[in-house]
This record gives structure tokens, sequence and C-alpha cells, in this order.
């Protein structure tokens, strides 16, 4: 119903403009005579406005007094839009007029916008950006001494009828607005036949840049957005949706306070309902694409209303705490698809760490339908405040039945094939119950085994056979693992299985080899990984061997050791890639567990990308856009593959930017210093190594790397003694064998101070 009225409206004002060219001299009343919307104010402004343009373009003119006189009741439009009209119509007569020739038009067409400014009482300070339409300055008001932004329409180009309807649009809708976080109009004008607008000046940046340099708190992110709703409220009351709303329209004054901006598609409502009649015409969505509520994505004019601005407030609430808007898909149609038909992901399935009360805030905005969200701005304004004061908010999540309702609306054809699988489903409840009873039969004859296991495992530590009573306890670990039924039981097996590798520590310490902890193992394997000219005996197999070692430490499919788990496991695949291929190293990745992080997809995808598996690399490089960022983690494994490359200054940076993060990530500090040493600057690197060996005092690798780094300086017995240190510690491994190579090499220098390797490693 609704493209069959856009469509006749359509063909009303293709049919008055072809009559005008014609001779003809239709009046409105005449062409809209049988239509459904013959008394409609905006389908008659419409036309007015659609008449005055063809009139032009016959050198005719129509004035303001003519109009009122016709349209009383649309006097007020009227009297602004032949304001901003007349500011545009020198351009058209130039463009019109025969005695203006096109050597003239040629040069003033080509006027750069740079060496051109609308009016002398403005100042050019700067130019602060440009769009399709239209550039926006920095200047100065030189009588008022006042900074203003002012909005230079294009020089030399005719605008179209839309285009000068949305400059129409965004002057009705700011002179109507006075609002503390709505930038204010002062002044529209033209000079030389180009329009502009002088604005408020907001001289910190959007939103859209915010967003790419930090992430915001979920108060901040609250704050913000109930600051921004309060403001759309206040263009509400006067009659004025944006319909617009995103990232790069909220500004920030210099004070720090959001401000909203670029009201060029709102719909003025003129106290009335919303028409058809708009900055585009056939049902064409309007707005920027990731922002859109549905009834936009869907070209359904009719039914934007405030609720519309509603979920764009929504939407940007959801990218501040996610860090991504919330439906992004590679093109455009897909993307207004996912708006119209997909759920977003809930924002806690992407930052852990929102609150709930702030997420259902979020969904609620975001519903598919207008009537299903916050009725107003203000209403959004009042639940954020209530989140912020940590009272209860007035959004609930929505019930189990009304969540499979509207996604039965949806896909009605999933939803028949779900309904005819649940009737099925019905008539065998009859087997499953059969089947049911063999189960929890099978269920407590495992019960009895973990307990069985548990017990021997007990009777096994008590008699300090610290390697039956492991074997016991892992064996009941796995049982409990493969039945989730059985889930009540791995609290106490974890438990007894970390007792027992204590026990297992406990005892290789009193046969007097103590295991490194995890933390020293770990770095020493990243070390390693790294193929440093350290010791000749440093090879592929050594360093995978390292960092088995390593992960030996840690428990498989455990939370608490995902992290560390990960990050060895890519180390891995960046040696088997360097010694071997790729596809070797992807092979190694994909028969590893799986991790649902960012940096997981991103080395999957380079793999991909290397064997021309394009296909395959897209759809991973989708699957890491779609998890949120750690800049910390990515620096850190950048930071490794580029000293693997002996990048070494594109290292020290990235290695810099995790300590800016993290001042106590020990590894960042180390390889960083080994980055100095690369680079000539060994007093930097004394400095990083001993702050490392403060923070680790028996890891052994920071006394033979200072000890490098005294000697680049001349300080050779500083470096011996550093190298001893290194040589006498408790690792008799390849640190003890490079440091060694690295005191003969001093001793052949003639030092004064005589150096000797310790006698128990002659």
């Amino acid at each position: 119903m609704h493209n069959n009225v856009t469509e006749h409206l359509d063909s009303v004002l293709d049919r008055q403009r072809d009559a005008w060219l014609a001779g003809e001299r239709p009046s409105i009343d005449e062409l809209l005579a049988g239509t459904n919307f013959h008394n409609d104010p905006d389908i008659q402004l419409d036309l007015l406005y659609n008449e005055i343009v063809v009139k032009e373009e016959l050198g005719l003119e129509s004035t303001l007094q003519e109009c009122v006189e016709r349209f009383p009741h649309l006097q007020e439009e009227l009297q602004l839009h032949f304001e901003i009209h007349n500011a545009m119509k020198h351009r058209a007569l130039l463009d019109t007029a025969g005695h203006t020739s096109r050597m003239e038009s040629t040069i003033e067409h080509s006027t750069s916008r740079a060496d051109y400014f609308p009016h002398e009482d403005y100042e050019k300070l700067e130019m602060l950006g440009h769009g399709g339409m239209a550039t926006v300055y920095r200047a100065r008001h030189r009588k008022l001494n006042r900074l203003v932004a002012v909005k230079l329409f294009e020089s030399g180009r005719i605008l179209n009828s839309r285009e000068e309807f949305r400059v129409r649009t965004e002057a009705m809708a700011m002179a109507r607005l006075s609002h503390s976080n709505i930038v204010k109009i002062f002044e529209i004008g033209e000079c030389r036949g180009v329009p502009f607008l002088a604005l408020e000046l907001a001289e910190n940046g959007t939103l859209l840049k915010k967003l790419q340099q930090f992430q915001y708190t979920p108060r901040m992110a609250a704050e913000l957005i109930e600051t921004l709703a309060n403001a759309i409220q206040h263009a509400h009351n006067h009659q004025v949706i944006h319909r617009d709303l995103k990232p790069a329209n909220v500004l920030f004054a210099a004070d720090g306070r959001p401000m909203i901006t670029d009201f060029g598609l709102a719909k003025v409502l003129h106290d009335r309902l919303v028409t058809l009649t708009d900055a585009t015409r056939t049902g064409e969505a309007i707005g920027t694409p990731r922002y859109m509520a549905p009834e936009q994505a869907d070209g359904n004019h009719g039914q934007i209303c405030p609720g519309t601005d509603v979920y764009a407030l929504g939407s940007l609430l959801y990218e501040c705490l996610t860090g991504r808007a919330p439906f992004m898909a590679t093109s455009v149609v897909q993307t207004l698809h996912q708006i119209c038909n997909d759920d977003p992901l809930s924002p806690r399935q992407l930052q852990p760490t929102v609150p709930r009360d702030l997420e259902v805030i979020c969904l609620h905005c975001l519903e598919k339908r207008p009537n299903h969200r916050y009725h107003t701005a203000k209403e959004l304004a009042e639940d954020l405040r209530r989140f912020l004061d940590g009272k209860p908010v007035s959004a609930r999540p929505a019930p189990l039945w009304e969540v499979v309702l509207k996604w039965s609306r949806r896909k009605p054809t999933q939803a028949a094939l779900v309904f005819g699988t649940v009737a099925v489903l019905v008539m065998g409840a009859v087997g499953f119950l059969v089947t049911s009873r063999l189960r929890a039969e099978r269920i407590d004859k495992l019960r009895s085994q973990i307990v069985e296991n548990m017990e021997a495992g007990r009777q096994a530590l008590e008699a300090d056979d610290v390697e039956s009573a492991q074997s016991r306890f892992e064996n009941a670990w796995m049982m409990v693992q493969a039945e989730p039924e059985l889930a009540s039981l791995e609290t106490s097996v974890a438990g007894w299985l970390d007792h027992t590798h204590n026990a297992e520590n406990r005892y290789r310490w009193s046969q007097k080899t103590p295991p490194p902890p995890f933390e020293q193992r770990r770095d020493e394997a990243l070390l390693e990984s790294l193929f440093l000219p350290i010791d000749p005996e440093i090879s592929a197999a050594t360093a995978r061997a390292a960092i088995a070692s390593a992960m030996e430490f840690t428990i498989p499919n455990d939370a608490r050791w995902r992290s560390e788990r990960e990050l060895l496991l890519l180390q891995d695949v960046a040696i088997i890639e360097r010694a071997e291929n790729a596809e070797v190293a992807l092979k190694t990745l994909d028969a590893s567990e799986s991790f649902a992080t960012h940096q997981y997809h991103s080395r999957r995808a380079d793999l991909l990308e290397q064997l021309e598996r394009f296909d395959e690399a897209a759809t991973e490089r989708d699957k890491a856009e779609r998890l949120p960022l750690n800049p910390l983690v990515a620096d850190f494994q950048t930071g490794m593959d580029d000293l693997r490359q002996r990048r070494f200054a594109q290292a020290e940076a990235r290695f810099d930017q995790v300590l800016q993060r993290n001042p106590e990530h020990f590894a960042a500090r180390m390889f960083q210093a080994i980055c100095f040493l690369n680079l000539n600057r060994p007093a930097e690197a004394r400095i990083a190594l001993t702050a490392c060996i403060a923070q680790r005092p028996a890891f052994q690798w920071n006394y033979f790397f200072r000890g490098r780094a005294s000697a680049q300086m001349g300080y050779l017995e500083q470096a011996s003694k550093d190298l001893v240190l290194a040589v006498e510690g408790r690792d008799q491994g390849r640190v003890h064998h490079a440091a060694k190579v690295e005191l003969q090499l001093l001793e052949s220098m003639n030092d004064p101070a005589k150096i000797s390797v310790p006698e128990k490693d002659q």
C-alpha cells in the first residue's frame, strides 16, 4: 500500500513538471483532485516547492505574498523556504541566463574552494571537514569576535531539488531548536550565489573520532547517551525528528559538552503526523545504513516517528559499549537486511563487563517495531539516570514467549520447520522416556566410577604415590568433562587434581629439581621462539619443546588458562610457519583447541591468505571483526612478529604501546630491551633490564642481556659481573651456555679486570 501511494505521488510531481514545461499552468488543487491526500499540507508544500523550481527554470518568478495568499496555512513554512531559496537563486540564474558566457561560467565554477569565502564579516581560519554538498570551516565573526563554524555549500555546482530540500530542512530544523547539546544556527546567508550557514563551533572532535581512540566505560557511555537523549527530546518537543544520528554527527565543544549536529535529513512535523513527503520520495532508505532503524532500512517512511531517533540512540549506546555498530555486513544491502530481520548480538557477548541493566536498556532501544521501544527519548534518558543512580530500570528482558513470537514473525519458514519438528518430538516422547531411563543408569555407573577413582587417588596420595594419584584424578576429570550431567562433581575433581600437581611439585623440590614457575617457563619459551642469535643450540625443535613444556603447566579447557594457552599456541604456529610453511602451520592450528578471539581468527586468516584460500580467509576476517580487539594482546603479538623478522624499530614501538597499557608486562619490557640492544641503544636497554631484574630476580636471561648492554657501553667489569650471575644461576640450560660464551669473549679483550668462569663450570 505504501509503495502504491509513493508511486502515485511521484507521478503527480512528474505530471506537474511536464505540464508547466509544455506551457500549461495546472493548479495544485487540480493536480490533487481525486487523490487521497488532497488536503495534506506537507504534500501541498512539496508540490508548491516543485512549482516554484519549474517556474524559475522558465524565467518566471514566484513571490512569497502570492504563495501565502493561495495557501495561508503554510505561511510559516513558506517564509523560511523563500529565505533559503533566495539564497541559492543567483546560481540558478547564472546557469540559465543567456547573457552569461560559458567562459565566465567556467571561470566561476573552477574557483577553488580554498580561495573563496562567503562574506566579509567572517575571517576564515581553517577547514574542519568536507562532505558531499558542503565544506565546514572554522571562522571568526569580525564584528562580534565570535568563533563559529561556517557550512559553505559547494561553489560552481547547481543544487538539485533534493539537495535544496536538505538545506531548507536543516535550516528549518535548527532554527526551531535552542538547547545546550544541539548545535545552534546563527545565520543563513549567501554571497556570490553560494549559500552558507553560520553554526555554533565544536572544536573537540566527533564521537566517531573518540570511539577510534578509546573504549567508553559503561558509566561514561550511559552518561553520554542520557545527555543526547535529553537533547533529542528537546528536538521532538519542537516537532523535529533527526533521522541521521551517528557518531560523526555528535560533536564535542571545547568544554567537553556533546552536541548534536547535521539536521539535513531531519523531519519537521508541523504538529502533524509524518507523511510520505520527504527528502526522498520513492521509498528509499534515509540515513546512514549502520545506524538506521528498521523502518528506515525498509523504506517505510510512514512509520518514522520519535522512536526512530530512540533506535539510533540505542545504536550509539551499543557502539560505545562494544566498540562496533549493532549490525555490520560486507555490503549495504546485507546491512539493511540484517537490520530488518536479525537480532543484534547482546552487548555482554562482546564485552562481558557490560552491566546487565545497561544491556537491557540498549536492546530495548533496538527493538524492531517502534512501539516496542521507549516511547520517547525522555523515557530512555530517565532509565539511564536510574541505572546511573543504582536504581532498578523500567526496561526488562523480553519473556521467552515474546522472543519466540518475534522470531516466528521474522522467519515464518524456519518457524514452520521448527514447530513441525516439535510435533515429531512430541510423538517420540514415549521413546525418549524409555531411553532416558537407560541414560540415567549410565550416569549412575559413571558417577560410581568417578567416586571409585577419587577414592583410589586419595589413597595413592596418602601412600606418596603421586603418579598413580594423578592418573586416577585425571581419569575422573575426563569423565566429568565428557558428561554435562556430572558437572556438579567438577569442582571437587579439579581441586584434587590441582592438589596432586602441587604434591608433584613438592616432590620435585624435595629431589632438588624444583620446577620453574609457569611465568618463567612461558617467558623462556617466548624468548626462544624469537630465534635470536644468542645460542646456536636454539632451533625450531628446541623452541617448540620449550613452548610444549610451558603448555604442560596449564590446564586445557580451563577459562583461567585460555589466554596463556592461546599466546603459546600462536607462537608455536609462528615457529612452524617460519621453519616449514603456512600449510603445516595451519594444520597445527586447526588440530589444536580453538579460541573465540580476534587475534586467533586474524592469524588463521593470515595463513589462509598465504595459501590463496581467499574465501575462507574472508570468513575468518569477518569472524575476527565481530570480536572485540584486545589492543594489548594485538600489540604484543605484532611486536613478537616484527622481532622475528628483525624489524627492531617497529617491534620496539609495539612493546612500548604494551607497556603504556600495562607497565608490569615483564616479557614486553625484556623484548623492548633486546630491541634497544639491536638498535645500538645500550643505555636504554640497561635501564629496562635493571627493571626486569627487580621484577624477576631469578630469571637468568635478564643478567645475560644486561651484561651484553654493559659490554656495548664499554663497562666490561659490570658486564662480567652480570654474566657470572647468569652462569651461576640455578638454570643450567641454554642461558648457562650462552653466558659462558660471552664471558670467554670478554676474557679475550685484555680487560684489566681478569674474568674467570666459576670452577664448577670448568
